[in-house]
């Protein structure tokens, strides 16, 4: 087995069993210690963010709530709203589409609580911007809050399964691979003894915010930059026939135009732009689901019968269906992954759980609404039954309705979802190499002479990596990738069971307060 065969290896134990019961297991858990406030405070969140409110200033911050909520909504709505619905459905047949929900459902508890923790801890940066992200939530809450035993107990436990899962694995490794697997386990054994019984906290979360900003700068530019212009290179390729080349260079100038703005500059483009897009596929989606009424009511009984019996699936297997409907509803909706924590964090608010009910509407609208478009297109049209899958899959029930000029669609939403992303994780980057430059230099003096510097270059470096995205293959990129981003969400779900009393705190103060 060589490197990449280890990374193909760590890239499914990340995004299989463990990772899926951790995430899910901490969405139902916040949900239960929140009363299911995604349901409860639905209507309070909605009016305040599309209403007048959410664009006005409350406080310090440096976007307003909605900006916010749609530079997140940037990051997340991507290739996992078209291509990854449509695996999700190859594999796991029409009922993954509702276990899609079902984690939609449980993220927007984590998602809020991901927001409000994220205004928590917050800091500022030299040019007087605010940082703030899981980085910040764990080196400073770990330190200053106490940690009541059952999230100590809880979080232990979450490692103890990730440990006797690597454990089982390592046993059919050869030895190279078993001995790197091995030493893994073991150090989920340590994180979880010492979070069972409470030990050295200020100094862990230290170690799992760096780990969390070191994953998160790594992911940033491979699955938010490097493959999401190769998405959109091929796809002005194959719609309009414009050279790789040609997309990397034009791809690059527009991102460095909005991205060397900063959040500000960020959060004004993508409060236009998202929505835009987003009401563009609504209509394509929308006058497919016309063209085929008369199955629609079929389609959603069928995802509904699927989704418990897994008929659709070879041999019947409910756990495939399960599987892969979890794993694509987290990829698409990044509740627990933790990247939503630092564009809420620069929101113009005076509480943080005001913008935790602002941040509970991301998996909503990415993937209760935006995936569901793609979903029932793919059920109702029948395309799910050819054998495709990704965005060949998705433009298939797109070409039933409006044959070639259906495809061009979905081409466009690639395009429009790509560039989307590659603006909002710029961002995600850089907060996180601010951190651990803010955290390696210790004087903030220094750290203010090299802040200017280090924005420009990383920004120029971003844009660079953007054009060998769209001019390169990126098979081992995207392995390599995606396992970083599901690493990142290892601290984060760890920061959420721990931090627990204050997001409770907060929420239970700022509703009675705001019925």
């Amino acid at each position: 087995m060589g490197v990449m065969d280890f990374v193909n290896w760590l890239d499914g134990l990340v995004w299989g069993p463990p990772i899926m019961i951790l995430l899910l297991g901490t969405g139902i858990f916040l949900t239960i210690l929140l009363k299911g406030i995604q349901v409860t405070r639905l209507g309070w969140a909605l009016r305040y963010t599309f209403g007048k409110e959410g664009r006005k200033r409350r406080g310090e911050g440096d976007i307003s709530p909605f900006q916010a909520l749609m530079a997140t909504l940037s990051g997340t709505v991507g290739i996992g709203n078209i291509a990854g619905v449509a695996t999700a459905i190859y594999h796991g047949g029409p009922g993954a589409l509702f276990w899609m929900w079902m984690t939609a459902l449980f993220g927007m508890a984590t998602r809020g609580s991901e927001g409000l923790l994220g205004v928590a801890f917050r800091d500022k940066l030299p040019d007087g911007t605010m940082i703030g992200g899981t980085f910040n939530a764990l080196e400073k809450g770990l330190a200053e809050v106490k940690i009541p035993a059952l999230a100590r107990y809880l979080a232990a436990t979450f490692m103890l399964i990730f440990a006797a899962f690597i454990g089982a694995d390592a046993m059919k490794l050869g030895t190279g691979p078993a001995i790197g697997a091995w030493i893994i386990a073991i150090l989920f054994l340590i994180l979880a003894y010492y979070l069972a019984r409470g030990h050295a906290m200020a100094s862990l979360g230290k170690i799992l915010a760096i780990l969390f900003s070191t994953f998160a700068a790594i992911a940033a530019f491979g699955i938010g930059n490097m493959t999401q212009s190769n998405s959109l290179a091929l796809g002005m390729k194959v719609a309009f026939h414009v050279p790789y080349w040609a997309t990397g260079v034009g791809f690059a100038i527009l991102t460095f135009l909005v991205t060397i703005g900063g959040i500000k500059r960020i959060g004004e483009f993508t409060g236009y732009f998202v929505p835009f897009m987003a009401i563009v596929y609504f209509i394509f989606a929308i006058g497919v689901w016309i063209k085929f009424a008369g199955q629609l009511p079929h389609a959603i009984a069928l995802i509904f019968e699927d989704a418990f019996t897994g008929k659709a699936v070879a041999g019947g297997a409910i756990g495939t269906v399960i599987r892969w409907g979890v794993a694509r509803g987290l990829f698409s909706n990044e509740a627990g992954l933790g990247t939503a924590t630092m564009a809420h964090s620069a929101a113009r608010t005076d509480n943080p759980a005001r913008q935790g009910h602002v941040a509970m509407l991301g998996p909503l609208i990415d993937t209760l609404i935006i995936c569901s478009l793609t979903g029932i297109s793919i059920v109702a049209t029948g395309a799910w039954k050819t054998g495709k899958t990704s965005t060949a899959l998705t433009q298939e029930a797109f070409a039933r309705a409006f044959g070639h000029l259906g495809e061009v669609m979905v081409i466009i939403g690639v395009i429009f979802f790509a560039y989307s992303t590659v603006i909002t994780w710029n961002y995600y980057g850089r907060q996180n190499l601010m951190y651990l430059t803010k955290w390696i230099t210790r004087d903030p003096k220094k750290f203010a002479k090299v802040y200017h510097p280090l924005h420009v270059g990383y920004n120029i470096f971003w844009v660079l990596f953007i054009y060998i995205g769209a001019v390169g293959g990126l098979e081992s990129v995207w392995n390599f990738s995606d396992m970083m981003n599901g690493l990142m969400a290892i601290p984060n779900l760890l920061a959420l069971i721990l931090l627990y009393p204050v997001v409770k705190k907060y929420m239970d103060k700022f509703i009675q307060e705001n019925p």
